[in-house]
């Protein structure tokens, strides 16, 4: 497959950890990923800086660390279009057309017209990717580590005034040749070539891949304590992060053939304020219930052409209760709506789950379940599956935890969901 063509995906993969971000709550953390994304509840130990300060007063452990990476992938229309155009051939042909129209064999033109009106389609369709990495640290009720969450929407721009094959071929008696939608040849003209031709759209950036990314890498330091009243425990934390974002835009052409037009990178650094609580009643101290409040500041980083990227605060409510010593349950909602790169996509998530740890003695054993839904109408995902296992021995865990969409694209005969994330993490306790 072209990399290139793939968005460039490649490309911006490899400055993910420079640049890119989420202005959405991202779910962050072994626990949370495979629970629905609940974690303003019952995410305490090494990740509670990140979900929820408060969670810190109360800890199971002196010291947890975790050490972990994960990617999401969304389709918004172009990923199963684009892999549908690569497997039939239709950039390879389209290169060797634009080179030397001389070249090309019946199966390009077959290729290119059978599958012109799938490119045209590509119009404002896109794919997006989140990477994220993190390190977190908690030691008994403070908590500390390096949070990277990450953001990259690759946007075809096609252009639907330019929606003919028309090629420059030294053969013709005018010059240039357009291959019809059956297959056939006819004579065109250089008139008809600037006014319709998808191969000069391309060549004038008329028709290319938006891309635009945001990397924001948070240093938190967090604080909780726990007032034990008669009315239960009330727990208040709080963390200030310092934040540095590289915000990445690029345009890219479609064929190899054609330079990157523009690619600009703009890093800058700012600073984040969170505060949480929570709650556990005097009747049921097995229950939580928790509230957080990130980037009260509203956090903001420029991108080169001097648009802003601002972090808008972001309310999250949760609730977990411990059905069992080894068993819980957890649910959280976004009190906010929340943007995303994506125009016209929001995100306000809904989710649960259920974790089981029937030992911990010496081994480790954690099982994870859940469901997730964005309750925005933008939403192109659906009903979302998450689950996750760690295994281990008692102070060292490798735990794998994933997400899958209900709803899917059709890629060649096989369904592909349109949001899928996995996340791989090492967790040592003591």
């Amino acid at each position: 497959m072209r990399t290139q063509h793939l968005l460039s995906l490649s490309t911006i993969v490899l400055l993910c950890t420079t640049s890119l971000s989420a202005m959405k709550f991202e779910t962050l953390g072994y626990k949370a990923t495979s629970m629905g994304g609940a974690a303003v509840a019952s995410s305490s130990s090494s990740h509670a800086v990140y979900n929820n300060p408060a969670l810190l007063a109360i800890q199971p452990r002196t010291v947890e660390v975790s050490l972990g990476a994960g990617v999401t992938a969304t389709d918004h229309g172009a990923g199963a279009s684009y892999v549908k155009l690569d497997d039939v051939g239709f950039f390879d042909a389209l290169d060797n057309a634009s080179s030397d129209y001389s070249t090309l064999s019946a199966t390009d033109k077959k290729s290119l017209a059978d599958s012109k009106y799938i490119f045209l389609g590509l119009n404002n369709n896109a794919i997006a990717l989140a990477p994220q990495a993190y390190l977190g640290t908690q030691v008994s009720s403070f908590g500390f580590g390096i949070y990277e969450s990450s953001d990259i929407l690759a946007t075809a721009i096609v252009d639907q005034t330019y929606d003919q094959l028309i090629f420059q071929d030294n053969a013709s008696p005018t010059g240039f040749t357009l291959i019809n939608d059956d297959g056939s040849e006819s004579d065109s003209s250089l008139v008809d070539y600037e006014a319709s031709s998808v191969q000069y759209a391309m060549e004038k950036g008329l028709t290319y891949v938006d891309t635009r990314g945001v990397a924001i890498t948070e240093v938190p330091i967090g604080y909780g304590h726990n007032f034990e009243t008669s009315v239960g425990n009330i727990m208040i934390g709080g963390a200030l992060k310092y934040m540095y974002g590289v915000t990445y835009t690029q345009i890219v052409s479609f064929e190899d053939s054609q330079d990157d037009q523009t690619k600009e990178e703009l890093k800058s650094s700012n600073f984040g304020v969170d505060i949480g609580l929570a709650y556990q009643p005097s009747f049921s101290y097995d229950l939580t219930i928790g509230l957080v409040a990130k980037n009260l500041n509203a956090p903001s980083f420029e991108f080169d052409d001097g648009t802003e990227y601002t972090i808008d605060p972001m309310v999250r409510a949760g609730i977990a209760y411990n059905l069992l010593d080894d068993l819980q349950i957890a649910t959280d909602i976004d009190l906010t709506t929340n943007e995303t790169l994506r125009d016209g996509v929001k995100s306000q998530m809904l989710g649960g789950g259920i974790i089981y740890e029937p030992f911990s003695d010496i081994f480790a054993l954690s099982l994870r379940a859940g469901l997730q839904q964005n309750l925005h109408t933008s939403d192109v995902a659906g009903l979302v599956y998450t689950a996750g296992l760690g295994i281990g021995v008692k102070w060292i865990q490798i735990d794998l935890s994933g997400e899958m969409a209900s709803n899917t694209n059709e890629i060649e005969g096989t369904s592909v969901p349109q949001y899928a994330k996995v996340s791989l993490a090492l967790i040592s306790r003591w």
